[in-house]
């Protein structure tokens, strides 16, 4: 089952199920499926789409922009645990069918069915100043032979070409 628990400052968290629901409207105005009254809320926001058991997220021009696990989005996929801000409200995506699928002994997983995905690191954790001690040199390829046979290529196929239009305007004189 697919849920958001939206919190918005200074009210009680709000847990909505998306399970049904081919698209799901949020924002500030009084025509959006799930309206959020808070200062940093267009009055149209974003909207969740269910394709098919799986969600993406669409911001729809916001003025304060709708942020992925921090990143600003336009459209994105929804992962179980996914982080939204919409603007200043928070919100939580659980899918617990997406950690079954993952984790599940149906699908041929380990069994471990503890709701945490891992996920790839966007940015490296390495100190300032970290210097690698590798005694493997890195080895930079320089293809400078590569590099003159594309120009020469280049300048080869601009000759002919020049040819063929000179050619032509002779025959036409």
């Amino acid at each position: 089952m697919a849920t958001i628990t939206i919190y918005v400052p200074d009210q009680e968290p709000l847990e909505l199920a998306l399970d049904g629901y081919e698209q799901v409207t949020i924002g500030r105005g009084p025509d959006n499926d799930i309206v959020l009254d808070h200062v940093s809320m267009s009055g149209s926001h974003a909207i969740i789409f269910n394709i098919g058991g799986t969600y993406q997220l669409q911001d729809l021009n916001s003025t304060n922009g709708t942020f992925l696990n921090g990143v600003p989005v336009t459209e994105a996929m929804l992962t179980n645990g996914s982080r939204i801000n919409f603007g200043n409200v928070e919100a939580v995506f659980q899918d617990e069918a997406a950690v079954e699928d993952t984790f599940g002994n149906d699908s041929g997983g380990s069994g471990y069915a503890s709701g945490h995905l891992a996920d790839i690191a966007e940015v490296s954790n390495r100190p300032a100043g970290f210097v690698d001690l590798s005694p493997i040199e890195k080895v930079v390829k320089k293809n400078t032979l590569g590099l003159v046979a594309t120009i020469v290529g280049a300048i080869a196929i601009l000759a002919a070409i020049a040819l063929v239009v000179l050619s032509a305007m002779m025959k036409a004189a």
